[in-house]
């Protein structure tokens, strides 16, 4: 489980409105999803996928990618998620667990990970760049997080690109819109474009208040 607050849903398994895991834990209770049980997918990426109202924890396999980013961002179709678990909208895990679970990318809004470990290219593909702290909106989120352009590049013309498709962000501190008691928090994370509903950079003294967000 990645950097998630203590349970704010009962105990006894309700469904919450606005909170697909509730729901599926309702629905399922003890009963475990057909998989395929396969585990010869090589490498794996711990992760937690986060939609407005889907949030979902497990493994994402590299195959011949060496980096997660280039995995999602080369992705055709749906992403495979192994040895999954759904959680509630607070990152608590529900008993519904499956080998394997497909997840439709367009609906997710965060690829996130615990670890800032992204990795580096070779040398002489290395591009200096320089961050800048973003505040974001998207459908069930408010966000900030630093993002990284290249040097002297233009933080306008990144933001109104269409690619690549989901954006690295690290330091990433994440409000739920449907509860603002839940903050989630991540080292590393990759940022759907396409949920990005309003974004300006802002100076890090300004959000000396946490509650900013």
């Amino acid at each position: 489980m990645l950097n998630t607050p203590p349970a704010l849903e009962s105990e006894t398994h309700t469904a919450v409105d606005g909170d697909a895991g509730s729901y599926l834990d309702e629905m399922l209770g003890g009963v475990t999803p057909i998989g395929t049980g396969d585990s010869g997918f090589g490498a794996v990426e711990l992760v937690e996928l986060a939609g407005p109202h889907l949030r979902l924890s497990g493994g994402i396999a590299l195959g011949r990618f060496r980096r997660l980013s280039d995995v999602v961002n080369h992705q055709q179709g749906s992403i495979e998620l192994h040895d999954a678990t759904v959680l509630r909208r607070n990152g608590t895990a529900t008993r519904v667990t499956t080998p394997s679970i497909w997840v439709n990318p367009a609906e997710l809004t965060l690829i996130g990970q615990a670890t800032s470990d992204i990795g580096s290219a070779p040398p002489e593909f290395r591009i200096q760049k320089e961050s800048h702290l973003l505040m974001v909106v998207t459908p069930g989120h408010t966000l900030t997080a630093e993002v990284f352009i290249p040097v002297g590049g233009a933080l306008s013309s990144f933001m109104e690109s269409t690619d690549p498709a989901f954006i690295p962000i690290t330091d990433v501190r994440a409000r739920s819109l449907a509860d603002r008691r839940i903050i989630t928090r991540y080292q590393f994370a990759l940022l759907n474009r396409r949920h990005v509903v309003a974004a300006t950079e802002v100076d890090a003294d300004s959000l000396k208040d946490s509650r900013a967000i």
